[in-house]
C-alpha cells in the first residue's frame, strides 16, 4: 500500500510539473515562431524595396536578418509578371527563368486572393505588389524558418528533459518524506494489533480451559 501511495505521489507531481512545462514550452515556441515569421516578412518587404524594378537577374545575397547577434541569409527571389510573361528580376536562386516549377509557383500565388501568404507545396512565403501594368512578387524560403526554430528550440528541449529528470529524483525523495508519517502510523497500528492479540491470548486460554 505504501509503495502505491509513493508512486501515486510521484505521478501527480510529475503530471503537474510536465503540464506547466508544456504550457511554457508551447508559449515560447509560438512566440518564437511569430518572431521568425515577422523577420521573414521583413525580408520580403526589404526585397521589394531594394531589388530594382526591371532588374536583370542580379543576385543579392546580402538580404539577411539578425538572429541572436548572427546574420542569417534567407534564400529568396523576385519576379515581375507582365500579363502572361514572367521575369525573374533578382534573388539567390539560379536557373529559375522559364522553368515548370516557376510557372506552378506563380500560378498558385496568383490564384490566391491575399497579397501575402504561403505556398506550402514549395515551402515559400510570398508578397505581391501591384504596379499598374505589372505585378512584383517576392518569395522567401520557409525552410529556413523551420531550421531557425529547431536551432533555437533545441537547447530549450534539452533543458526541459534535464529538468524533468531532476524533478523526478526530487519527487521520489519527497514521496518518501511525505509518506513517512503514514508509514509510522501504519507500523504503530500493526504493533498495537500484535500486542493486543498477544495480551488477549492468555485470558482467552484460561477462559477456554475453564469452560
Amino acid at each position: 500500500m505504501l509503495r502505491k501511495l509513493r508512486l501515486k505521489f510521484v505521478a501527480i507531481c510529475m503530471a503537474l510539473v510536465t503540464a506547466v512545462m508544456a504550457v511554457v514550452f508551447v508559449s515560447v515556441y509560438v512566440s518564437m515562431e511569430r518572431n521568425v515569421e515577422s523577420l521573414s516578412r521583413q525580408v520580403l518587404h526589404r526585397v521589394m524595396q531594394e531589388v530594382p524594378i526591371g532588374g536583370s537577374g542580379i543576385l543579392r545575397p546580402d538580404i539577411d536578418i539578425n538572429i541572436g547577434g548572427e546574420q542569417v541569409l534567407l534564400p529568396y527571389f523576385t519576379v515581375e509578371v507582365w500579363g502572361s510573361t514572367a521575369y525573374v528580376t533578382g534573388g539567390t536562386y539560379a536557373n529559375l527563368e522559364d522553368t515548370e516549377a516557376l510557372q506552378i509557383i506563380l500560378d498558385t500565388c496568383l490564384q490566391q486572393t491575399a497579397y501575402e501568404g504561403t505556398i506550402e507545396d514549395y515551402g515559400l512565403r510570398y508578397l505581391r505588389q501591384e504596379n499598374g501594368l505589372f505585378q512584383r512578387i517576392a518569395f522567401v524560403d520557409m525552410s529556413m524558418e523551420v531550421s531557425i526554430l529547431r536551432n533555437m528550440m533545441g537547447p530549450y528541449l534539452q533543458i526541459a528533459l534535464i529538468s524533468l529528470l531532476l524533478l523526478l529524483g526530487v519527487s521520489i525523495l519527497l514521496s518518501h518524506w511525505a509518506v513517512r508519517p503514514v508509514e509510522k502510523a501504519w507500523r504503530q497500528q500493526r504493533q498495537f494489533l500484535s500486542d493486543a492479540s498477544h495480551e488477549l491470548k492468555t485470558p482467552l486460554t484460561v477462559i477456554l480451559s475453564n469452560a
